[in-house]
């Protein structure tokens, strides 16, 4: 809003909270005009054609899922879509694919030590392979520079995860087991291409 490429935004969320910040941030950068504060959950009090981009960020993937699926336009591909998901990637990709939507674009940001995945979508069908609901293949494609410590850190965690279940007693944990198992292996072949590509 303050480089004038936006011109109107309505940010929403669940909680009075957020939104008191959001507009007390607003003053701080000195945007006293254009900015629509909604309580709402989700995006389901929009109308399709009252907004051109949506971003999603800072939440669960799979409540970033619900959200959409509450919005039963958004599969329509008529919005632009920018969703951050901060867990259960997988979930979030999956809703996609189902939906016939797929991500055209990422990119990697890190702050204060946490990565974080961005996804831009759009209308378009795609059948990701276990890794790629865990890491979309256009980061591999683009080299970001964040992806081989962002693979790093998600081997670690489904490694616990594999081993957590292998020990488990759980009579149904074979097919997340195979999940995962064969997620592990291409993160790792990723990797692998990351460390190749590298000087």
């Amino acid at each position: 809003m303050r480089s004038g490429r936006v011109r109107h935004v309505i940010a929403s969320d669940i909680k009075r909270g957020p939104l008191n910040r959001a507009r007390e941030t607003a003053e701080e950068y000195g945007i006293n005009t254009g900015l629509e504060l909604v309580l709402a959950d989700g995006i389901s009090h929009l109308k399709p054609q009252s907004v051109d981009a949506i971003i999603i960020a800072g939440m669960g993937g799979e409540t970033i899922a619900r959200i959409l699926a509450e919005a039963s336009w958004i599969t329509e591909g008529k919005n632009t879509l920018i969703l951050q998901p901060m867990t259960k990637t997988e979930e979030l990709i999956r809703w996609l694919s189902i939906n016939d939507m797929s991500v055209s674009d990422a990119t990697l940001a890190e702050d204060e030590g946490e990565i974080y995945l961005i996804l831009l979508v759009e209308p378009g069908k795609a059948r990701p392979s276990a890794c790629e609901l865990y890491v979309p293949r256009v980061l591999v494609e683009q080299q970001d520079p964040l992806l081989k410590e962002y693979l790093n850190r998600l081997i670690r965690r489904i490694t616990f995860a594999v081993e957590g279940i292998k020990s488990s007693k759980d009579p149904g944990k074979n097919d997340r087991l195979k999940h995962l198992e064969t997620a592990l292996k291409g993160l790792m072949n990723m990797r692998g291409e990351i460390e190749a590509c590298q000087p």
